[in-house]
C-alpha cells in the first residue's frame, strides 16, 4: 500500500517567498530578457552549481538516440515514473515546444567526491540512500531558477534535470504516481534532459565542459557532473 506523502516543504517555500514588485507575464523585452539571462547564470551559481551558461535555445538538438539509451541497454528506472520512457513525452512534441524558445540556462554541478555517489555502492541504508541522491543538487537549482524565472513574468519557463526522479526525490520508493495518481512531488518532479530526447553530451562540450564515462578506477574520473537545463523565453 502506498501512502500520500505531500512535499509540504516546497508548498512553505513558496507561501515564504519575499515579495517584490510583481511583472506582468510574458512581456519582457530584448534587453530586459538579456539582464535576466545574467541574473539567472549568477543565480545559478548561487544555488550551487560549478558552472552556468546563457544559450541560444536553437543549440539544444532532439536525437531520438538519446532517447533509446534510456531503453539499449535497459536503464533501471525505464518505466518506474511518468518522466521515463515509455511515458516521457513524445519527441515531436518535445522537438516543437523547444522551437518556441529562444534563450535557455545550461548549468553544471560537480558531485564528489565520486565514490559516495558510484551505483551499487554502500552496504548500509544510508550509504545506499547517498548513492540516490547523485542528481539533488541540479534538481535544487532547477527547480530555483524556473521558479524565479516565473515569478519574474516568463510564464512558460520550463526546467529539466538529469536522472530520475525516482532516486533523488523518492528514494528508490515506488513512484506514488504510477501507484495511486498521486505525486508525492508534484512541482519538483520533471523528466530528466536525456528522456526528452536532448543530446545533453553535445551541450556539454560546446560549453566546453568535460564529463567522463564511469569505470572501474574511479582515480582516473577527474570529475563527475550533473546538468541542468532551464528555457526561459
Amino acid at each position: 500500500m502506498s501512502f500520500l506523502l505531500l512535499d509540504f516543504q516546497q508548498i512553505q517555500e513558496q507561501e515564504m517567498t519575499e515579495e517584490k514588485e510583481a511583472r506582468p507575464q510574458g512581456r519582457a523585452d530584448s534587453e530586459t530578457l538579456k539582464a535576466d539571462l545574467e541574473r539567472y547564470r549568477a543565480l545559478a551559481v548561487e544555488l550551487g552549481a560549478s558552472d552556468a551558461i546563457a544559450i541560444p535555445a536553437g543549440r539544444v538538438v532532439v536525437d531520438e538516440r538519446v532517447r533509446l539509451k534510456c531503453t539499449i541497454p535497459r536503464c533501471t528506472r525505464a518505466g518506474e515514473t511518468p518522466n521515463c520512457p515509455p511515458y516521457a513525452p513524445d519527441l515531436d512534441l518535445v522537438r516543437r515546444a523547444i522551437g518556441h524558445y529562444s534563450s535557455a540556462i545550461l548549468f553544471k554541478c560537480d558531485v564528489t567526491p565520486i565514490a559516495d555517489y558510484v551505483p551499487g555502492r554502500g552496504t548500509t541504508k544510508a550509504e545506499q540512500r547517498q548513492v540516490l541522491l547523485f542528481h539533488k543538487k541540479g534538481s535544487d537549482v532547477v527547480y530555483g531558477l524556473e521558479r524565479q524565472a516565473y515569478k519574474d513574468g516568463y510564464h512558460l519557463a520550463l526546467g529539466l534535470g538529469g536522472g530520475s526522479c525516482k532516486d533523488y526525490l523518492c528514494q528508490g520508493m515506488i513512484c506514488q504516481f504510477l501507484d495511486s495518481g498521486r505525486c508525492r512531488f508534484p512541482l519538483r518532479s520533471r523528466p530528466a534532459i536525456e528522456a526528452m530526447g536532448i543530446d545533453v553530451m553535445r551541450l556539454i562540450n560546446d560549453a566546453g565542459w568535460s564529463a567522463y564515462a564511469l569505470v572501474d578506477d574511479l582515480s582516473t574520473i577527474p570529475c563527475a557532473i550533473t546538468v541542468g537545463l532551464v528555457f526561459i523565453a
